[in-house]
């Protein structure tokens, strides 16, 4: 059995394995991306309720 890589059903297999590693790749960075856009609004959240009672306290 000769497995060029003009191979049809070899074409197809990379092709898929090529999509599935962008997928799982891609869901991965989004994660990682909501979770440093989640951390950032949550300290700012608190540096501004922070200061809003010192601001009340004065």
């Amino acid at each position: 059995m000769n497995l060029d890589l003009s191979n049809p059903l070899v074409l197809s297999i990379g092709g898929i394995l090529l999509l599935a590693i962008l997928y799982f790749w891609n869901k991965r960075n989004a994660s990682n991306q909501k979770a440093r856009r989640n951390r950032n609004f949550r300290s700012s959240y608190y540096e501004r309720k922070k200061e809003r009672g010192k601001e009340s306290g004065q």
